[in-house]
């Protein structure tokens, strides 16, 4: 009733299943198997109602419980046991989704396979791939294509098990699907040719050959990704080279998003003959009205040893020229400052929006006039130091005698993947943060579901090779010639970690405020954050409240759409997104990996991401880990090695490339490239039109 054949496929047994039977009645080479319809999961899994969104997180927990416990119905059983038999001792157990592999969206990465399946793990491997249809990275996926009521439509395939190497063909480069280019990927290598031009060399035309038939039996006009496994066979002399398709799916191509420039009239607030530079590091989204309330109350205030402005949403700051404080006694100094923040944000949960905001400037005070200008100053020290002992990759050198820091998130990541901590324990220590540094943003501690997720992600990244800068080898001797400075860099280091920590805090002291004010002035959704703050403190009605809001969320939609100049005022000019190049550059660390982009169009929309995707994003954020624990690569336009990009990427063995000007503006989601941490290079093996 539940398990059909591989080749009889239908719509119920998800878009993978699909593709394969399609591909098996065109006479292509395709591992024998079965598959488990839509229908076993929910007679596994039971309802699933999503009608409550603040609900969510808890009613997929209760399901993923019934998944990982529930009995399996006995017919069901029996019939899956009876036809795995016919299957060897070892398997492939693969998602097939509703929404995987279809014209709209592949959902690549987004569902769980299990390769090397003894027959004695089938059920849990079966099991593993229906709970990963419950993720919040599932979830976000199955919302971001408008199919959230298809939640959990998820069917499993079981197939022979064909030890060889994998191959992946794409038809039609992505981004260009008129162009006649093929592309064969071999581990971290990407090969083109033509297909008016294949190669005489018999793994790759075959494999080219294969894909080519795939893409003509799926009716895929824009070309086809195409996994094969191939089995290079000798006798004597002579040489077999078998190929199999393990999956098949359209391409779909990525969309260039152009921005326009900003109209110069906005920036007429910065026209004071100071140099302004824009916060993209940290704030490279819109701010929400409340945010900027509380940018605006720090100026009015003067408690910052910078000046600050926002311009259509975006914020920007200036140097007062403060001479930066001296680094002795950084520890003592540093925990003192900690215990006084401390102070400023007990008892949050029951503070006033008045009160909360008066704790805000409090803490913001001591934060941007004692402690952040204390970080900054300290780990400048190290850098400037090998500098002027003429050694080359300053900044590659001090970040690897930094070395890893014990307050970083994605250390606590690390920790509860290994068991040191639970998943209680990561709550409490993460549940602050938020990917964006904006009240507006959901911290993690309000998305159950996300923490544990991202610990499973980071068990990931323990089996990875740690990555080492290439200049690791002169560490030792560098450590002990520049003890103290080194000394200084670590603890600054992890002290900048439990700076951001305080910040976090500080930000959800105004969101509680800001919640429960929205609860008394009986406001919809989250409009509270989209008014100004002074229409939330004064109290405003529920239909103009609505009415403001929309319209400063359209206001945020269209800033979203131009390019801001880093700098305004002094050198540097307007940035203008580089003519689809070839080769982005920046500085990095690790190995050369190939992937897909996933482009985080804003950090509040960001998602959790899949093993093979390279996350391209303006900024880093430290609460980022939670999120991309587990890819392949990390890009981001801003940023040093000393900064969260590169550090976060070191911890997590994932390759990175920061500092990459023009990869937020020129990549889109969906190209396929190359990222060489060690040369600090994005290559593009497809270009947008």
């Amino acid at each position: 009733m539940w398990v059909h054949d591989l080749r009889d496929a239908d719509a119920s047994c998800g878009g993978k299943a699909v593709g394969l039977a399609t591909l098996i009645r065109a006479g292509l080479p395709v591992p024998p198997g079965f598959v488990l319809d839509d229908g076993a999961f929910r007679a596994v899994a039971g309802t699933i109602s999503v009608d409550d969104p603040g609900e969510i997180g808890h009613t997929l927990a209760a399901v993923a419980e019934r998944i990982a416990t529930a009995p399996i119905p006995g017919a069901l059983e029996a019939e899956v046991q009876e036809r795995i038999r016919e299957l060897g001792s070892v398997v492939v157990v693969r998602s097939s989704a509703t929404i995987e592999d279809g014209a709209a969206g592949a959902a690549a990465g987004v569902f769980s396979s299990r390769t090397g399946v003894a027959v004695a793990d089938v059920w849990q491997a079966i099991r593993a791939v229906w709970t990963s249809a419950l993720t919040p990275l599932a979830v976000a996926y199955a919302r971001h294509r408008g199919e959230a009521a298809r939640l959990g439509a998820i069917g499993v395939i079981v197939q022979e098990y064909v030890a060889g190497t994998p191959v992946v063909v794409y038809t039609r480069p992505p981004g260009r699907p008129e162009s006649p280019e093929l592309l064969v990927q071999r581990a971290d290598h990407v090969s083109r040719f033509s297909r008016d031009d294949l190669p005489r060399e018999i793994e790759s035309q075959s494999a080219l050959l294969l894909a080519i038939r795939a893409e003509a039996a799926l009716g895929a006009e824009g070309g086809a990704d195409v996994e094969l496994v191939q089995l290079r066979k000798q006798s004597g002399f002579e040489v077999a080279i078998e190929t199999v398709v393990v999956q098949a799916r359209p391409i779909v191509h990525p969309t260039p998003r152009a921005l326009s420039p900003a109209p110069p009239a906005i920036f007429a607030a910065l026209a004071d003959g100071r140099t302004w530079t824009w916060d993209i590091a940290h704030n490279p989204d819109p701010l929400s009205p409340a945010q900027q309330g509380l940018v605006e109350r720090v100026e009015r205030a003067g408690i910052a040893p910078w000046s600050l402005r926002v311009v259509a949403g975006y914020l920007y700051s200036a140097s007062r020229g403060e001479p930066p404080p001296e680094t002795t006694d950084l520890e003592p100094r540093a925990a003192a400052l900690e215990a006084r923040l401390e102070q400023t944000l007990k008892h949050d949960d029951t503070l006033s929006l008045a009160e909360a905001i008066e704790r805000y400037l409090a803490f913001y005070a001591i934060w941007a006039r004692e402690l952040s200008p204390l970080i900054s100053a300290a780990r400048a020290v190290l850098p400037a130091a090998l500098r002027r002992a003429g050694h080359e990759h300053a900044d590659q050198l001090a970040a690897s005698l930094a070395g890893p820091r014990a307050s970083a998130v994605e250390a606590t990541l690390l920790a509860a993947a290994r068991g040191e901590l639970d998943e209680a324990d990561v709550a409490l220590e993460l549940g602050c943060l938020s990917p964006a540094w904006d009240v507006a943003v959901p911290t993690f501690g309000e998305r159950p579901g996300l923490l544990p997720d991202a610990i499973a992600r980071a068990r990931l990244a323990l089996a990875r090779t740690e990555l080492a800068p290439k200049v690791q080898q002169f560490a030792a001797a560098l450590e002990k010639t520049f003890a103290r400075e080194v000394a200084l860099a670590r603890c600054a280091a992890d002290l900048a970690e439990r700076d951001d920590t305080l910040f976090a805090r500080a930000q959800r002291l105004v969101r509680r405020a800001l919640l429960a004010r929205a609860a008394e002035l009986r406001l919809a959704d989250d409009d509270i954050f989209w008014i100004s703050l002074d229409d939330a403190l004064a109290g405003i009605d529920p239909i103009d409240a609505r009415r403001r809001a929309s319209g400063a969320r359209a206001a945020a939609a269209r800033a979203c759409q131009w390019q801001m100049p880093p700098v305004v005022g002094g050198e540097g000019g307007s940035a203008e997104a580089a003519a689809n190049p070839t080769i982005l550059v920046g500085v990095g660390t690790g190995p050369r990996v190939a992937g897909r982009v996933v482009r985080f169009a804003s950090l509040a929309s960001a998602i959790a991401v899949g093993t093979g995707d390279v996350i391209v994003t303006r900024a880093v954020t430290p609460a980022l880990a939670v999120l991309v624990a587990g890819c392949a690569a990390l890009v981001s336009e801003t940023g040093g090695l000393l900064d969260h990009g590169a550090a976060l990427a070191r911890e997590l063995g994932v390759p990175c490339v920061v500092g990459c000007r023009d990869a937020w503006s020129t990549l889109v989601d969906g190209m396929l490239v190359t990222v060489d941490g060690d040369a600090g290079t994005v290559t593009t093996t497809s270009t947008g039109p």
